[in-house]
């Protein structure tokens, strides 16, 4: 048996729940009518549910509840004595402690009993169903009624299910009916295709793939998804027909406010442009790390990374601060004393990385210096794609 029982500003009310090993349980509330503090609603409804355990004849109870029944103050002494002489019925009784989230049943009947307004001497039933399935699918099921022409599906369930063949249809087409009824079951009368994944999509009519996306992007369980979205959660759902792409997206274009409040985007269109190495080690993007929190034992808060756009090789090196000397000896010493003069060296717009030594640099050994975009200094993409692995090395 759980129990739970409160008082606050939505009133006096308690809830029990009595549970069988047969999986039999019967849950009770009720709304007390006079004023009572905290513990004096724990204790009425433990009164409550041993009262319904004996009158079910029940001779061996567990007990589980959030309060300890401690009787502290004068007025829960007759509740204490009370639940004594009860407990004397039984042949075995145990009481257990559970935190409030484990007797989240009982608590929520008790508020329940507080909500609902309920006359005196007035009972109310609550019925709590199981539902398997969506309540668009579940809706579906019951408009069996085709509107209008026959399907799209006719001609093919009806040489599945009798072997014919439409009326002056030629070798050609009687072929490709064939065909295309490799991709199909009928199972009793609902016709189902064979996805790619091997899973059986339902077709349906006009008037169901109608219902179907009213219900999915505007029903209990829509949220004006758009048209992409709509479709997707059409072919989650189960169900198919011919013109599925076509049908939401004017669906969706119906609605105004769809259309107002969606996500826009605002980039402007342009074209891509791939950077291409024609060799290796040739072309180099610069990108530096940091800072780095807590900091190494030298001191080090930056990392100089660098990689090779043809062979995806990295040189990094640490630092305790970035400046203009250090970047120009690495690219000396990392780079080209390593792998020979690049072409092209790509870096962010970074001041430490564009100064007078670099361009110096750059006119010494005739390497083209390149940055990337200035509103967005990640487009440098490549090195920094690799700063979460220099990070994971540390």
């Amino acid at each position: 048996m759980w129990f739970n029982g409160a008082s606050n500003v939505l009133g006096n009310r308690i809830g029990v729940i009595l549970a069988f090993p047969r999986d039999h349980c019967f849950p009770f509330s009720a709304k007390l009518g006079f004023d009572y503090t905290y513990n004096m609603a724990e204790y009425e409804a433990c009164t409550m549910g041993l009262i319904m355990a004996l009158e079910h004849q029940v001779k061996k109870l567990k007990v589980f509840g959030d309060s300890t029944l401690e009787a502290r103050d004068a007025k829960l002494i007759l509740y204490h004595d009370h639940v004594k002489e009860i407990i004397e019925a039984f042949d075995a009784i145990t009481f257990h402690h559970v935190p409030r989230k484990e007797n989240q049943m009982a608590d929520a009947l008790a508020t329940l009993s507080a909500m609902v307004q309920v006359n005196e001497g007035q009972e109310m039933i609550i019925h709590v169903r199981q539902q398997p399935h969506m309540a668009y699918c579940q809706y579906l099921g019951r408009a069996t009624v085709e509107a209008g022409p026959e399907p799209w599906y006719f001609d093919i369930k009806k040489y599945l299910e009798k072997g014919e063949y439409l009326e002056g249809a030629s070798e050609n087409s009687k072929r490709t009916l064939r065909r295309l009824a490799n991709g199909y079951l009928l199972s009793g009368t609902v016709f189902y295709k064979r996805n790619t994944d091997m899973t059986l999509l339902r077709r349906v009519d006009r008037r169901e793939a109608k219902q179907i996306i009213e219900e999915v992007h505007e029903g209990t369980f829509g949220i004006h998804t758009n048209g992409h979205a709509l479709a997707r959660k059409i072919l989650w759902a189960g169900y198919y027909w011919t013109k599925l792409e076509s049908n939401y997206y004017q669906y969706v274009r119906k609605f105004i406010k769809c259309q107002t409040h969606a996500d826009h985007i605002n980039a402007v269109p342009s074209a891509l442009h791939n950077l291409t190495s024609p060799w290796p080690f040739s072309m180099w993007g610069i990108d530096v790390i940091g800072p780095i929190e807590p900091k190494d034992s030298n001191g080090h808060r930056f990392i100089l990374v660098a990689i090779d756009y043809f062979t995806k090789w990295i040189e990094a090196a640490f630092y305790s601060t970035i400046t203009h000397s250090i970047v120009v000896r690495f690219i000396k010493k990392d780079i080209i004393c390593r792998y020979g003069l690049p072409t092209h060296i790509i870096i962010d717009n970074g001041t430490n990385l564009n100064n007078k030594m670099m361009t110096e640099l750059c006119e010494q050994f005739r390497i083209r210096h390149h940055n990337s975009m200035p509103y967005h200094p990640k487009m440098n993409a490549l090195p920094s794609q690799n700063e979460q692995g220099s990070r994971g090395s540390q």
